[in-house]
């Protein structure tokens, strides 16, 4: 025990290194609310000087650096005392860290298996019987079932940081797969039993693969082919890949070796033919000496043809009596008599050209007879690049799509097109059925569905998470400017706007583009226009619809042939109980509009960022519809009336009240408002909608000016940044500013609307997120700060690790969430990860206690982050990162959201068709005949309660109707949830009451 003096020179008993002073204040905090705090502090601005801080502040862990803090401008007084003290704090926090530790093994976080994610550029594969469809997807293969558009099994990477890059079906064994990685990795699959058979390392990274089978020593093996380089010359090898125990069996042969880059390539006729596309040129390989188990003696004879237009895709078949139909005969092929090979090309302006019997014309031209060059036939529809185009299995037709959202089916006797117009997206891929009667297509905005041929109706869908992702482009595509203007793309770091729904905890709203292509040569931005709706645990898409005006199906091009920019929504919040939804959408006119009015680029980009349109909309659900339906559109809600002022209006953030039906802003002319509901009315009479309810609409009911301050008059104001931040009850708001000369804090009465306190001394750097849990304030900046504000002092600060970012990189990939529910905080911070001779960028998940420096959990995760969100009405976390892989961090105690899938019963006999086991019938009658005493149910007027009596008959555990109801909603056909979901699903609700 030991005296010091306080900031106005008593004497105060320190026991432990903290007053006793201090301490009645933290014992007597919790129990006062945020508003009685607010209340009861003196009003402080800026002019009353720094924080009181500890001096000599030591902290440590896996997540922070060893630093000690040099005192802020604190008195000469403190300043003598600080030996002292930091004696007597280093004994406490030995204490402190020991009783940590302790709960910290308590509580082990679990982070679920990735769900979602983004489709691989790699077309769809059929089951030889069709009964199953196969997509790859990054660090998976995913097996849906065609009958019931239901996820059967996942085939998952050996480490999180492989990437799929392409897969083939055995040729020899339909039930197995290969599986290529960028990293030079091939693994093999039994896909019907879910088992791993095997991997091998190639040197080089792949791009493509295709499998044939061969007879070698009376046995029908396969002959893996694959497209090889990224980083070195480019080639087409063969393997033969081999299992046992002698891995020396296993051989490699190259057979095409280029400097530039293949993009993909078919093998036909058993491996006798091999063509590959290269830029505007068609590369053929007829094969020159038989094939034989020795790959060494494998040759070919390759001849190149040079096509009018840059081929974005392509596709090859058998013609004639050579056509590889089910039942056909095939006739061997030989060096001196080619099979006649058709093949038909899309090109990068739109162009389709159809080469018949190309192979052989090239052969007889070397001969020295009388052929004609070859000639193409020449279609043309598409308006930009070709994205897709396949044969039909009958050569009759020719199927392609691309940007217009438009299925083209060529019918080439007739010349006549059909097309089926109005798709969601962009057409990337198009694969038909073994059989014929079904059309593959894969989509831009990462969804994949299934058209029957006869009504061209979808029988299959597969939509998935649509927000940007950052993967290598496997197709080389060179842009193809319109305008002048330069191109741009989306930044694979760029936050998504995203929100847990409140009313139901396995809900995640995303503002999403309409499509995202997975190839380079697009260019434009793509403004994030819908709401998608997604489910956490399975990764599908629940709904989605417009916020904005959209341009996905229409003629997407201006009268100089640029493309239409398309309105941006960039923040997105859920009220507390889930009913109503706000939107802040932005929208500039493009430069090209404007360089009529401006000097030079500067003063055209000042320009472009002035004539800036901002809406702030608020949506109310909808159960009917089940949709969200705009109730109120504000217009430059914080634009300022002076007319000298040079703020665009722009809204920095956006925060829901978490006690009642409220949003509040911040925007760049110095002023926060709140936004609450109201009943409408016209001449005094309440105006009522449909069903006779009251029409509400919303307005401002507070204007806060920050007196401090005028944000416009700070000559940054172009480089600043705004956070808000709602006690639980509602009472307090805080409101941090940053920029590069002001770093500024305001504590806010939300029920008077005063500022009772501003301080420029807590925190500086760019600032990223505010938070508060009970009577701590935390704030993410260049430094991460946890602020007493009852005792209004520093609890601990600690710089995380850049890596040698810069501070712009830096605010791009660090978050920061506050979860109310556990009484902590999460920061990710980014993570340098080796992935073979590869460096990426990952992410670091701290989870900390307001009390402790010390983190809860750490997790590093492979991918960087582009969002972090506490779970609404649950503990924990939900992660999205560059990948569009969606996680859930959970503590130990908590059952996880972990991902599902629909179905995970062993396959029989080698197939996935009795995947369901026993009927839902038979497992409720043999509940209720079993477990009669533990199942009761009591029938009232107003709801159905579910009780579950445990053995001791201590515990009763209550769910409600509506809370069933919500599980057993079985929504469309398509996505009708098996038995499996359904289980896990009531699992979880019977798990989160009893911890309740």
């Amino acid at each position: 025990m030991s005296k010091r003096k306080n900031e106005e020179g008593r004497g105060e008993e320190v026991v432990g290194g903290a007053s006793k002073k201090q301490k009645t204040a933290h014992a007597g905090g919790a129990a006062k609310t945020t508003k009685q705090i607010v209340s009861q502090k003196p009003v402080h601005t800026v002019e009353n000087g720094p924080i009181p801080t500890i001096g000599g502040l030591r902290i440590s862990g896996r997540f922070v650096r060893k630093q000690n803090w040099k005192a802020r401008r604190r008195p000469k007084v403190e300043a003598a005392v600080e030996k002292d003290h930091t004696r007597e704090t280093s004994q406490a926090s030995t204490r402190r860290k020991t009783k940590h530790l302790s709960r910290r093994k308590e509580s082990q976080w679990q982070v679920s298996d990735a769900v979602a994610g983004y489709l691989v550029d790699f077309d769809p594969v059929f089951s030889v019987d069709e009964e199953y469809l196969l997509l790859a997807y990054r660090s998976s293969i995913r097996i849906y079932a065609t009958n019931t558009s239901l996820l059967i099994r996942t085939l998952a990477a050996s480490t999180e940081q492989s990437t799929i890059t392409a897969f083939a079906l055995s040729a020899s064994n339909p039930s197995q797969l290969y599986a290529a990685f960028g990293q030079g990795l091939i693994e093999k699959w039994d896909w019907t039993e879910g088992q791993r058979l095997g991997k091998w390392f190639i040197n080089s990274q792949i791009s493509d693969i295709t499998v044939i089978s061969q007879i070698s020593h009376n046995v029908e093996e396969d002959l893996v082919y694959t497209i090889d380089g990224r980083t070195g010359p480019w080639m087409i090898t063969a393997h033969h890949l081999r299992l046992g125990k002698d891995p020396l069996q296993t051989e490699a042969h190259t057979l095409y070796k280029s400097t530039e880059p293949i993009s993909s390539f078919k093998v036909l006729e058993s491996g006798n033919v091999v063509i590959a596309s290269m830029g505007s040129r068609l590369i053929l390989g007829n094969i020159a000496s038989p094939l034989t188990s020795v790959l060494k003696s494998v040759k070919y004879t390759w001849r190149e043809v040079i096509c009018p237009d840059w081929i974005t895709t392509f596709d090859a078949r058998i013609s004639g009596d050579h056509n590889e139909a089910v039942g056909g005969k095939t006739t061997k092929a030989s060096p001196d008599s080619p099979v006649p090979v058709n093949i038909v090309t899309g090109g990068l302006r739109g162009s389709v050209y159809i080469y018949r019997d190309l192979l052989g014309n090239l052969i007889q031209k070397e001969r020295k007879k009388w052929v004609p060059t070859p000639a193409a036939q020449h279609l043309h529809w598409h308006r930009t690049g070709v994205g897709a185009i396949k044969w039909s299995s009958d050569g009759n037709y020719i199927i392609s799509g691309g940007g217009e959202t438009v299925l083209v089916l060529w019918q080439l006797d007739t010349g006549q097109k059909q097309l089926l117009p109005h798709l969601s997206a962009a057409i990337e891929s198009v694969v038909v059925s073994p059989s014929g009667v079904s059309y593959a297509i894969r989509l831009a905005d990462n969804s994949a569905m299934v058209l029957s041929t006869a009504e061209l109706q979808p029988t299959v869908s597969v939509p998935s998470i649509q927000v940007a992702a950052s993967r290598p482009p496997s197709t080389q595509v060179p842009n193809l400017s319109r305008v002048s203007e330069p191109t741009t793309s989306l930044s694979i770091f760029r936050r998504p706007a995203a929100a847990v729904s409140g009313s139901r905890i396995d809900r995640l709203l995303l503002a999403v583009p309409g499509e995202l292509s997975s190839r380079v040569g697009v260019s434009g931005t793509k403004g994030a226009t819908y709401l998608q709706t997604l489910d956490i645990r399975s990764g599908s898409q629940a709904s989605r619809q417009a916020l904005t005006r959209t341009k996905v199906t229409d003629k997407n091009i201006g009268p100089e042939a640029n493309a239409i920019e398309e309105p941006n929504v960039v923040l997105l919040q859920t009220s507390h109980d889930g009913q109503w939804l706000a939107t802040v959408e932005e929208w500039s006119p493009p430069r090209q509009d404007l360089l009529f009015l401006a000097t030079d680029d500067q003063d055209t980009i000042e320009k472009q960022i002035l004539s800036m349109e901002t809406y702030l909309k608020f949506w109310q659900w909808d159960d009917v519809s089940q949709q969200w339906e705009l109730v109120s559109r504000i217009e430059a809600p914080h634009h300022s009336s002076d007319p000298s002022s040079h703020s665009p209006g722009r809204i920095f953030d956006l925060s829901e009240d978490p006690s009642s039906s409220g949003f509040s802003t911040i925007g760049d002319d110095g002023i926060v408002k709140i936004w609450t509901p109201k009943i409408r009315r016209r001449d005094g009479t309440k105006v009522k909608g449909r069903e006779g309810q009251g029409l509400v609409t919303w307005s401002c009911r507070r204007d806060i000016p920050l007196t401090a301050l005028s944000l416009e008059e700070d000559p940054a104001s172009s480089k600043a940044t705004a956070r808000l931040a709602l006690s639980a009850d509602g009472s307090l708001l805080v409101a941090g500013y940053q920029s590069l000369s002001l770093s500024l804090l305001y504590l806010i009465d939300t029920e008077s609307g005063n500022i009772r306190m501003a301080r420029s001394d807590v925190f500086a750097g760019a600032l990223i997120g505010l938070g508060i849990i009970d009577r701590y304030l935390i704030i993410l900046a260049e430094n991460l700060v946890v602020w007493d504000i009852i005792s209004d002092r520093i609890q601990y600060e600690t710089s995380p690790r850049s890596y040698g970012l810069s501070s712009r990189k830096q605010v791009n990939v660090m978050h920061f969430a506050v979860d109310q529910q556990s009484k902590n905080f999460a920061v990710a911070i980014p993570q340098i990860a080796k992935v073979g001779s590869e460096t990426k960028l990952g992410s670091c998940l701290a989870v900390f206690d307001p009390t402790h420096a010390i983190a809860i959990s750490v997790t590093s995760l492979p991918q960087t982050l582009i969002a972090l969100l506490p779970l609404q009405q649950n503990r924990g976390y939900i992660t999205i990162d560059s990948a569009a892989e969606v996680r859930t961090l959970t503590p130990g105690s908590q059952l996880p959201l972990r991902s599902v899938e629909q179905s995970e019963q062993p396959a029989r006999q080698n197939k996935l068709d009795n995947m369901y086991g026993t009927s839902i019938g038979s497992l409720l009658n043999e509940t209720k005949n079993n477990a009669t005493n533990n199942l009761l149910l009591n029938d009232s007027s107003e709801s159905l309660n579910l009780s579950l009596i445990d053995s001791a008959g201590d515990d009763v555990l209550i769910v409600r109707q509506h809370e069933l109801a919500e599980i057993f909603d079985l929504g469309t056909p398509l996505a009708l949830p098996s038995i499996t979901t359904l289980f896990e699903k009531v699992a979880v609700l019977f798990s989160t009451q009893l911890s309740a």
